[in-house]
């Protein structure tokens, strides 16, 4: 239980570190480092055995957008955009199925539609009556 409740506060910390870009080093580090330092003196002092009750103190401290926000205000500092590698990737993987799934349509549509000569019969034509000379 204890490794789960250092998965959520490693998240946490990360996240809230990610959108610490533009703020000095030092500082982000000094934050962070105090961040981590009350969340383990609350799991102490309150010996909370479980992932929820960690959850609720990291909710109390405030999202992690929130946290940086007022980090940057201290600073004075403005968030930066976030950069093409942190950029979600989702809807580029929707566009990619999507295709995928229209060409199997149109390949199957395409197979299904061939005649195959021996299961399927279409309308007989009869040839034009020959023209006897007189």
């Amino acid at each position: 239980m204890k490794t789960r409740q250092n998965d959520v506060v490693t998240a946490y910390l990360h996240e809230v570190d990610q959108r610490l870009a533009g703020i000095p080093v030092l500082q982000r580090r000094e934050l962070l480092a105090d961040l981590a330092a009350h969340i383990a003196a609350e799991q102490a002092e309150r010996n909370l055995s479980s992932e929820g009750e960690v959850i609720e103190v990291l909710e109390r401290l405030g999202s992690p957008d929130v946290v940086a926000a007022a980090a940057h205000e201290e600073a004075g500092t403005r968030p930066e955009p976030p950069t093409a590698s942190r950029r979600s990737v989702w809807p580029w993987v929707a566009l990619a199925v999507g295709v995928l799934l229209v060409l199997v349509f149109c390949s199957s549509a395409l197979f299904l539609s061939r005649d195959s000569g021996s299961s399927v019969e279409g309308p007989v034509i009869a040839p034009p009556p020959s023209v006897q000379p007189s």
